[in-house]
């Protein structure tokens, strides 16, 4: 399940068309206030939900419904660069500006539309002002309390991780499933633009990396600690096998069609419209 999707009736919360998407909007706060009202949660309907909102998402859950969050982090210094280039094409986002389209790697170090320490602001829900000790530390601690933590750098280790401590298995088409887990660990994640594959990243130690990586020295040890906890947290799934999504997988669009014991509902195929 997943936990974007649109507005729909504003009395109920239900999965339209068998879509593999329930209809409500967690990528708002207005959206996220909706689905607390309808009782989210505690439907069962979903089993991920997706949002940028750590702390507002916080009311979606209930003691009987409660949930647990997993990310894939990367380096500030990479993730910033990337913003640079998506932020140059991105022209559906209301941040959108023309004129960084002939912007240099440069000119966008030194703007003040830089990323400075964004996950240490998100984490300690301190979106602005200024930082300090303190808010790093709170950011750690609910990384260290709350997240299941992936890295981008070992993306194919990330997603296996996951799919052992949540249990998830292939349910539709395995080998379908499998070829598109495939390109996603491989190609760099889904939000990977060509810009950015084409660019020459800079390197530690040039000027550039060392502008981005001033505006976020709070976000590197950050980041250096999740490094840390991705180690640790391999015990989460001690004696569990890597292929552990294939072992008793079912598939609903095969002829015939399998099903797990507990059942299945097979999505349809979502449709643009």
């Amino acid at each position: 399940g997943g936990g974007g999707g649109g507005g729909g009736d504003d009395d109920n919360t239900n999965v339209e068309d068998r879509s593999p998407f329930v209809n409500v909007d967690t990528t708002t706060v207005v959206g996220i206030e909706r689905a607390h009202r309808l009782g989210f949660a505690d439907s069962g309907l979903a089993g991920c939900v997706v949002t940028p909102f750590l702390y507002e998402a916080n009311a979606l859950f209930t003691p009987t419904a409660k949930g647990r969050l997993f990310s894939v982090f990367r380096h500030p210094v990479d993730r910033a660069i990337s913003m640079f280039y998506y932020l140059q094409v991105a022209t559906w986002e209301p941040t959108y500006k023309p004129e960084m389209q002939t912007w240099t790697l440069e000119q966008y170090a030194n703007s003040d539309v830089v990323e400075n320490n964004w996950m240490t602001r998100q984490l300690s829900n301190t979106l602005g002002g200024d930082l300090d000790d303190g808010h790093l530390k709170v950011a750690m601690e609910v990384v260290r309390r709350k997240f299941l933590v992936g890295i981008m750098t070992q993306l194919e280790a990330s997603m296996t991780r996951f799919e052992q401590f949540f249990r998830w298995k292939y349910r539709v088409n395995p080998p379908n499933q499998e070829a598109c887990r495939s390109r996603l660990t491989s190609g760099g994640g889904s939000n990977s633009n060509a810009k950015n594959k084409k660019a020459k990243p800079p390197q530690p130690g040039e000027p550039v990396w060392e502008m981005i990586a001033a505006q976020n020295v709070y976000d590197i040890q950050l980041y250096e600690y999740i490094e840390t906890l991705f180690d640790e947290q391999e015990a989460f799934v001690t004696g569990m096998p890597d292929n552990f999504r294939n072992i008793d997988a079912t598939c609903c669009k095969c002829d015939p069609p399998s099903y797990p014991p507990e059942g299945f509902t097979c999505p349809k195929k979502v449709t643009n419209r």
